[in-house]
């Protein structure tokens, strides 16, 4: 089945934690048995899934998009049995994938899988299972080789132990072993990629006790050592991949009021039989965390470190570490919510790689019966590493028709969804964003060029839309006209150059009201706009004027201010489809251009034929006192970058030309403020992290260079007026010390150099309550770092950069 890295690494974790699972499931075990003490209960659950998929990007490439309408059956079955001393379950899934217009993509994807668990005695059992996949690689997997066709493999795993409680207790002790056989990739041309040096079986021995027990949980320790072996004694590069190593930590895993799950903390170490190869030691966390704020939501947390597996030429393996939130509410016995959002970084080991991956979806799923269901989903991945070309996004709508032989629900029909009536509106906004083109084609006898472009500018527009409720859930649709002044240019032995026009917008808005109707939204939807395009080389000047069109994601919140009237800031991620440049137009030397746009809007929304609502009054936010939080964020990144490009015909010529490129980024800050009337004046300081940064590469020779923000230390006023007793719109400004890193690669001289960067950050924002202590927080800044250069030797490149960049997140106030 198609997976992302992410989910890939929950398989493959599965395994080790149903041998190390938490002791809940042991002390659940003797109570379920003894309800059924007296007779055998067999269960059959089935189902199926019948879906159709649009996907933007299928081979999930930066430049060279191919869109495709994918058709997905998924039929599965669950047999169980359970009596006082043995509970057994087998299950059957498939999933059957068909592309209308790249049957290459097709595949057929099966698992067989079986669990028991039998008790020995009192405070004690066996556990067991076995299951058996046959798969393949999605497009995002690290390890793709651009085969013609996806990776095939088979999966084999089985795993067993004993269980159960110690002086009270929980503790678990087990083994798992997994066999992974891969089949060689077709590529172009008929020649094959040899995948024989991947095939390796692993095996892993571990244990759990508990070691303290607590009011509502208990502290444990556990310990696992892993064993890799390859089949082959090196891969095709060369390198001994098998390897052995160990993970401990201890935890904690219980209740706390609405707040349960488990958390740990500890160390992982893996020794490589290549010498060549340093032992890989890291700190290990994880956490498991399911939030119940009310009887119809589930908010579930998730963090995980793994050590994986590579085939990358240089690199020991990669550390995997995600973190990301699951979302489910019910808003009627026949309609319900969903989404997600993950956070990946992949840290490749003995090579300069980073690769980090963004995912999100939202979804509703509506019941036309207890047993029928349709499932709306929009999901958008996005992949952005330091090495040029790897980067991608990717924008998927699914439509699923489902059946499931057990009921949902027991039919009442006054419980079914009805929304209330809706209201239409129109608004303004203006904003400020950028513009990322990333450029493919060749260069010179049999090279090739793949480099970011772009800068930043000013948007503006109007819009108009309708939406409905239901209870604090808003659904919406939503079109847009924005005008736009965003462009870059490149001066060298080529010039060509991308500039903005207007562009015309359709989404849909699902949201949710907090109190005092503050409104959390996300978007989806397509757009299309204007490229002017111009080409330069060898006197031939080629341009062009043309409608691209993409599909926009967008976040952002609105407060109301007066009767009908409220306030936007809001964040959007716009992708386009790809086209062709060159001079002359048309031939085998054509770029291919790839846009991409960012813009962080502020805007004021008039609801036509407002009228006055009945709205439970909310206890007054204070904004006053000490406050501590977390943000996560997006970053474009902009570097204006000159230096000699001497040719034989000239001799002196010096580049101009303006590179960006995009990061995500971890921040935690703490602060102080203090309200005076509706005024508020505060300050706090900030500690970031960030994948922010732009590539070049040109092979086989040529120049190889890269900036990327590494982490800053940031310092902040912020100055705000409080609406509605309980909305906070500030402005913030301040000075932002950040470290950068270069790399720079020319004419067998090789520069690594760091910086120490600072300047003036300015922005606006608003932030509001969630609950008594926590209010979410959204804002957009802007920071000129000014100026540093590189010395390779035969020149001197200077770069001047500025990055633009959007926030969210939870502050704590004490």
């Amino acid at each position: 089945m198609q997976v992302s890295k992410y989910s890939v690494t929950l398989i493959y974790s599965a395994l080790v934690n149903v041998v190390l699972a938490p002791s809940l499931a042991a002390q659940t075990s003797s109570a379920t048995a003894s309800q059924n003490a007296e007779s055998s209960v067999f269960e059959v659950e089935a189902g199926i899934t019948l879906s159709q998929e649009f996907t933007d990007n299928v081979f999930l490439t930066a430049n060279g998009k191919r869109s495709d309408i994918v058709t997905v059956v998924a039929p599965w079955i669950d047999l169980s049995m359970q009596s006082e001393d043995l509970r057994l379950r087998f299950g059957v899934l498939a999933e059957i994938g068909r592309f209308a217009d790249n049957s290459s993509e097709n595949y057929d994807d099966y698992t067989i899988d079986a669990e028991l668990r039998y008790r020995l005695g009192d405070g004690l059992f066996a556990f067991g299972g076995l299951e058996y996949k046959w798969d393949h690689e999605n497009r995002n997997s690290p390890d793709d080789v651009n085969g013609v066709a996806p990776t095939e493999f088979r999966d084999a795993s089985g795993y067993f132990g004993v269980g159960g409680t110690l002086n009270g207790n929980a503790f678990r002790f087990g083994a798992n072993v997994r066999k992974l056989d891969f089949d060689d990739t077709a590529v172009a041309g008929g020649a094959s990629i040899n995948n024989d040096d991947r095939d390796r079986t692993e095996t892993e021995i571990g244990g759990r006790i508990g070691i303290a027990k607590t009011a509502n949980g208990e502290v444990f320790v556990q310990g696992i050592y892993d064993r890799r072996k390859y089949d082959a004694a090196t891969d095709d590069f060369g390198f001994a991949r098998s390897s052995d190593g160990i993970q401990a930590s201890i935890g904690y895993t219980g209740k706390i009021g609405n707040l349960t799950g488990e958390l740990t903390f500890g160390a992982l170490s893996q020794g490589y039989d290549d010498a060549r190869f340093d032992r890989v030691t890291a700190l290990d966390v994880g956490a498991n965390l399911i939030w119940r704020p009310g009887p119809d939501t589930r908010v579930t947390g998730v963090i995980d470190r793994t050590l994986e597996e590579t085939t990358t030429s240089g690199a020991s393996g990669y550390l995997a570490t995600s973190a990301g939130v699951r979302i489910r509410h019910r808003i009627a016995q026949d309609l319900s919510l969903a989404g997600y959002f993950f956070l990946t970084e992949n840290d490749y080991q003995e090579i300069n790689r980073t690769d980090v991956l963004a995912e999100t979806s939202i979804g509703l799923r509506y019941h036309f019966n207890p047993k029928i269901y349709m499932d709306t989903n929009y999901a958008f991945e996005k992949r952005l590493s330091d090495v040029a070309g790897a980067d991608y996004d990717e924008h998927r709508i699914e439509f699923m028709l489902g059946y499931d032989f057990q009921p949902a629900f027991t039919a009442e029909p006054a419980a079914h969804a009805k929304f209330s009536t809706g209201d239409f509106y129109v608004g303004t906004q203006l904003g400020h964003g950028f513009l990322q083109t990333k450029v493919d084609g060749p260069r010179g006898a049999g090279g090739n060029l793949t480099a970011d472009f772009g800068d930043h500018g000013s948007v503006a527009g109007i819009f108009g839309g309708y939406r409905t409720s239901f209870g604090n859930l808003v659904l919406g649709a939503e079109a847009n006209i924005d005008f736009a002044n965003m462009d870059w240019s490149h001066d060298a032995d080529r010039d060509f150059s991308v500039k903005t026009g207007n562009s015309l917008g359709l989404s849909a808005i699902v949201g949710v009201r907090t109190a005092a109707r503050n409104l959390v939204y996300g978007r989806f939807g397509a757009v299309a706009t204007e490229f002017d395009s111009r080409y330069v080389r060898g006197g031939t000047v080629v341009t062009t004027e043309d409608y691209k069109t993409g599909f926009l994601l967008g976040l952002g919140a609105e407060v109301p201010l007066a009767r009908g009237l409220s306030g936007r800031l809001e964040y959007q991620i716009r992708s386009y489809s790809d086209y062709q440049l060159g001079a002359p137009l048309g031939g085998p030397n054509d770029d291919n251009f790839a846009n991409l746009q960012g813009a962080a809007l502020f805007g004021l929304i008039y609801q036509i034929g407002a009228r006055d609502e009945v709205v439970e009054p909310v206890k007054p936010t204070v904004f006053s006192g000490f406050y501590a939080g977390g943000m996560l964020g997006h970053s474009a990144l902009q570097s204006d970058n000159t230096g000699p490009r001497p040719t034989a015909a000239a001799p002196v010529f010096t580049l101009d030309a303006t590179r960006a490129g995009q990061g995500f980024s971890g921040a935690v800050f703490a602060g102080y403020g203090q309200q005076f009337g509706d005024w508020y004046l505060g300050a706090e300081a900030e500690l970031e992290l960030s994948s922010a940064g732009w590539n070049i590469e040109r092979n086989p020779t040529g120049r190889i260079y890269s900036v990327g923000k590494h982490h800053a230390l940031n310092a902040m006023l912020r100055v705000g007026y409080v609406v509605n007793d309980s909305v906070l719109l500030y402005g913030r400004a301040g000075y932002s010390v950040g470290r950068f890193e270069t790399d720079y690669t020319f004419a067998g001289t090789t520069v690594r150099q760091s910086d120490t960067l600072s300047g003036l950050r300015i922005g606006a924002g608003l932030e509001f309550a969630l609950s008594e202590k926590v209010n979410l927080r959204m804002d957009y800044t802007y920071t000129d770092y000014g100026s540093h250069q590189v010395n390779y030797g035969s020149g001197i490149d200077s770069f001047d950069t500025s990055e633009n960049h959007f926030q969210v997140g939870l502050a704590y106030r004490f």
